[in-house]
């Protein structure tokens, strides 16, 4: 009975009881991926975490700033920080003006401006010390972009660079303009009483004086799609008029006969470059500046999205642009989606219009 019994205990048994452990084949040990971070946006740089070392700031680029002035840091008050990656630090800072380089404000002014600043660690302030700013308004509020303390060393080449119109940059001497990129030559005896020149091209640096109001606006689209271009198709109308009861000369806007140059009066800043209008071949012959008449308007039409240079968004995302006509300037900010504004770049580059009527 016995052999009997055992072969039963066998046969009933599963087989994996008495299954030979044959080692298993070599594997190779697969670890999970990092976890990637966000892909850097257009103009953005890498994503950096929140956290660790100040991250060295490229030198303020004074000429580009519709207001500087230097003053005294007076009260420092934090508001909200943004939670983004990195974090968007939040400020009002109140200064008494002491000189304006560029603006209209005034000395002894007190003057509450707003700092945003998207970075890894909290920014500090010179607090209580002369400073130099730079800044910008929108919708009525001065906006700090640079806040620095001041360097009585450096004051002098600040001047200098704000009493340049926005665009143009340098030092006495080696000062460039948004088209010295172009091949065309400014006539030699048309200095219109200019201080500066460009070295590349001989344009004289033409302000836009006083008395006559800039306006920016984004035009409207043919079609608008949902979703995809709430800011138009790139297409800016820049208005300058003459709310005055005199005549007032605009000497950075330029005009052939009855014809006015837009595209080669205006120049446009983006991602911290500075670009000539497209269109714009450079002015190589004589030009006069435009004079409105007391109540009269004028009106151009620049397309940013013709340019060739920036980082354009993939996907949808917001570029801006700040369209500057001497040292007056709008800065606007444009909803890209690259799937619909694409193909308005590639119709712009072949120089077909991107309107079916009136383009």
């Amino acid at each position: 009975m016995k052999p009997f019994f055992l072969a039963c205990v066998i046969l009933f048994l599963p087989a994996a009881t008495f299954a030979k452990k044959i080692p298993a084949p070599d594997r190779v040990q697969v670890k999970p991926a990092p976890r990637p971070l966000p892909r850097p946006l257009p103009g953005r740089g890498p994503i950096l975490r929140p956290g660790g070392p100040e991250q060295e700031k490229a030198p303020p680029a004074w000429a580009s700033h519709q207001h500087v002035f230097t003053g005294t840091l007076g009260k420092v008050l934090a508001g909200p920080v943004g939670r983004s990656f990195p974090p968007m630090f939040t400020h009002k800072l109140t200064f008494t003006v002491k000189e304006v380089i560029r603006g209209d404000l005034k000395p002894g002014q007190e003057v509450t401006v707003s700092h945003v600043a998207r970075q890894r660690v909290k920014p500090v302030f010179p607090e209580g010390k002369p400073c130099v700013v730079g800044g910008e308004k929108s919708r009525g509020t001065l906006q700090a972009k640079d806040v620095v303390e001041l360097d009585l060393k450096e004051i002098d080449a600040i001047r200098l660079a704000c009493s340049l119109p926005l665009g143009w940059a340098g030092k006495a001497g080696s000062i460039i303009s948004p088209w010295a990129v172009l091949a065309a030559k400014w006539p030699a005896n048309l200095k219109e009483g200019a201080k500066h020149f460009c070295a590349s091209t001989g344009r004289p640096a033409l302000g836009f004086g006083s008395g006559a109001s800039f306006e920016v606006e984004k035009v409207p689209p043919e079609a608008e799609i949902k979703w995809t271009n709430p800011d138009g198709d790139g297409e800016y109308k820049i208005t300058v008029g003459n709310p005055t009861t005199q005549a007032v000369t605009i000497p950075a806007l330029r005009r052939i006969g009855g014809k006015i140059l837009w595209n080669e009066s205006v120049a446009i800043l983006c991602q911290n470059k500075t670009y000539p209008a497209p269109g714009s071949k450079g002015l190589g012959v004589a030009t006069a500046p435009v004079v409105l008449q007391p109540g009269q308007k004028v009106s151009g039409i620049v397309n940013p999205l013709a340019l060739e240079g920036p980082s354009w968004p993939k996907g949808g995302y917001r570029i801006s642009f700040q369209i500057c006509l001497g040292e007056r300037s709008s800065t606007q900010s444009f909803y890209y989606m690259s799937r619909h504004h694409d193909g308005i770049r590639a119709k712009l580059k072949a120089g077909q219009p991107i309107r079916s009527v009136g383009d």
